[in-house]
């Protein structure tokens, strides 16, 4: 075939294509404008770091300077080098909050650091497969295109479960405040967001024009900002977006839908900040009981709440072991004062394994007291603990990491999935699904709860260790996510950060701050929208639709992550075929 050099103006360079086949490059963007332009979009897209960012829109465009620069054909060296620190830079801002934690600067540096190696790996994939897409048939740059945007899921994949995993803040996080883009999640989970993210980043700069000109022959000039052409590349993802925002807004719109009142959830949030210090022990208790006096104030009235619900590790007292007989006693006392059950998250002693005569240890775990009953047989024990907070991993191993992390025991974590039935006072029952501290962000914990018959997930954290940054608001993302994914509301209390409710179409609201109504001297004044101390009160709601389903998500679970990891064979073994 005849070959002729056609000129990319956009791009910047020269390369032999065959005649006759058209490849673009786009944006009104230098082509090496990537290095400094991605910190910015990547870190304040969706919720960020910094509250005053959350440009959702930021997502759809983050990609792009690093994508032009790549059919630069930059030098792998350079190339490589500047991804890793713009992805080191990206990851630090998000996480900053993390400085106020163990190791603080020094945790914010090396965990940012170590997921920057996952933007190097999806950088280095475009960087291989820029040079063979460009003049390649079309249907190759489809597949070379999808097969880069499965690469980026099979790397979050990975960095959910590799040492522990940290699934923190995936693409489609960004969209928590617009739940309408994300109701495809309840079939493929956050990951069919995350792949049309990319994807669209990808066909912003390889689907529109203007065409490349033939050697001898200028380059078309663009009409101010509008682009001469609108390829596939960046047709398919608009189109399976808006087929996808249709099929949400019918779904959402559907007859089938209605909503039927389950239970209404007194939020207490005691903003307690040294909690684990003993010199703090009784003042802490006495905030926490006397905001919860609150709805004990309303016994008799007709508009009480069904449940209290205290934050993660309410209080730094066993309620579980052959030392927790008077602190069960004590509250068992409050709670039939109260006329209201409560759901806490608490401290506890595992209970000794069949032959073994000591318990392992101390879990984190969340707790049921009703009012004449006391404490509920099931105890929901946490599962996926903190590395370097709850646990030192590789302790036996290397016995220093114990004298450098201080942590005087391993926190034990659960062995299976319990949900918790509550009894409400028209003896109907409510199977709670508890997820303690950072739980909801593994999307299987939340899938395993819902198969084992939660109705509503319940989430009790204690975020005031991120400080009053972003921290708490990236964190309720994801709680929007699992509702959609599983079809379940979520209720969410922290010790200080965002307590809501999430319902099943991932609607999010706030609760209402009654401790800035009270005047009583035992409430102490909420402050804030997120970050306050008092307490609020909202009815929890649910769609008949979904009571006791579960959807394909929940069934079927991460089976888009195996479809993402086929386009990136597909597409390796295409371009490899295709010209290099």
């Amino acid at each position: 075939m005849k070959k002729t050099t056609e000129v990319y103006p956009q791009a910047g360079v020269a390369n032999s294509v065959p005649a006759g086949r058209v490849y673009s490059l786009s944006l009104i963007l230098p082509p090496r404008a990537g290095p400094c332009w991605w910190l910015w979009p990547s870190s304040f897209s969706g919720p960020s770091p910094f509250r005053r960012f959350n440009q959702a829109w930021a997502v759809l465009v983050f990609l792009t300077p690093f994508i032009k620069w790549a059919f630069a054909r930059p030098r792998w060296k350079t190339f490589l080098l500047t991804a890793f620190i713009a992805g080191w830079g990206a990851w630090f801002l998000i996480l900053i909050w993390l400085r106020h934690i163990i190791w603080g600067w020094a945790a914010v540096t090396l965990l940012s650091a170590y997921l920057a190696l996952y933007v190097l790996a999806w950088f280095a994939a475009l960087r291989w497969a820029a040079p063979k897409l460009m003049g390649a048939p079309l249907w190759r740059r489809l597949v070379g295109l999808c097969a880069l945007a499965g690469w980026w899921i099979v790397l979050d994949w990975v960095r959910g479960w590799l040492f522990t995993g940290f699934p923190w803040l995936p693409l489609a996080a960004a969209f928590w405040k617009f739940p309408l883009f994300l109701q495809p999640l309840q079939w493929t989970g956050q990951w069919s967001i995350s792949f049309a993210i990319v994807l669209f980043n990808l066909g912003l700069v390889c689907g529109t024009g203007p065409e490349p000109a033939a050697a001898g022959h200028p380059a078309p000039k663009r009409k101010i900002f509008w682009p001469a052409r609108l390829g596939w590349e960046l047709l398919a993802p608009i189109i399976l977006f808006i087929s996808a925002v249709f099929l949400s807004s019918v779904l959402m719109n559907s007859r089938g839908r209605a909503v039927a009142r389950l239970l209404r959830v007194g939020i207490v949030q005691p903003a307690t900040k040294e909690k684990w210090n003993a010199a703090y022990s009784e003042s802490n208790r006495d905030t926490l009981l006397s905001l919860t006096q609150n709805f004990a104030y309303r016994r008799s009235s007709g508009n009480n709440v069904d449940l209290i619900l205290w934050p993660e590790a309410a209080l730094p007292i066993e309620f579980q072991g052959p030392d927790a007989e008077v602190s069960r006693r004590d509250l068992s006392k409050l709670v039939d004062g109260w006329g209201v059950p409560l759901l806490l998250g608490g401290i506890g002693e595992a209970l000794p394994l069949a032959d073994d005569k000591e318990p392992p240890g101390i879990f984190d775990g969340v707790f049921l007291v009703q009012p004449g009953t006391g404490f509920a047989s099931q105890v929901y024990a946490k599962r996926h603990l903190v590395p370097f907070g709850e646990y030192v991993p590789l302790r036996h191993w290397f016995p220093f990491l114990g004298k450098v992390v201080p942590i005087e025991g391993d926190t034990v974590p659960g062995a299976k999935v319990v949900t918790i039935p509550l009894t409400l006072s028209d003896d109907r029952v409510v199977q709670l699904g508890p997820l303690v501290c950072y739980e909801d962000v593994f999307a299987n914990l939340a899938r395993d709860q819902a198969r084992a018959g939660a109705e509503l997930l319940v989430v009790v954290t204690n975020d005031a260790w991120y400080g009053e940054g972003g921290g708490s608001l990236q964190h309720a993302a994801h709680s929007v996510l699992r509702a959609i994914e599983t079809r379940r509301p979520v209720v969410r209390c922290g010790n200080e950060g965002w307590s809501g409710f999430i319902d099943q179409d991932g609607n999010a609201f706030e609760v209402e701050k009654t401790g800035a109504k009270i005047t009583s001297q035992w409430v102490l004044t909420a402050r804030g929208t997120t970050y306050f101390r008092g307490t609020g009160a909202f009815i929890a709601y649910t769609n008949p639709q979904f009571n006791g389903e579960e959807t394909f998500y929940v069934r079927h679970g991460d089976w888009f992550v195996a479809l993402a990891a086929l386009l990136v064979g597909g597409g390796i073994l295409t371009l490899r075929r295709g010209r290099s």
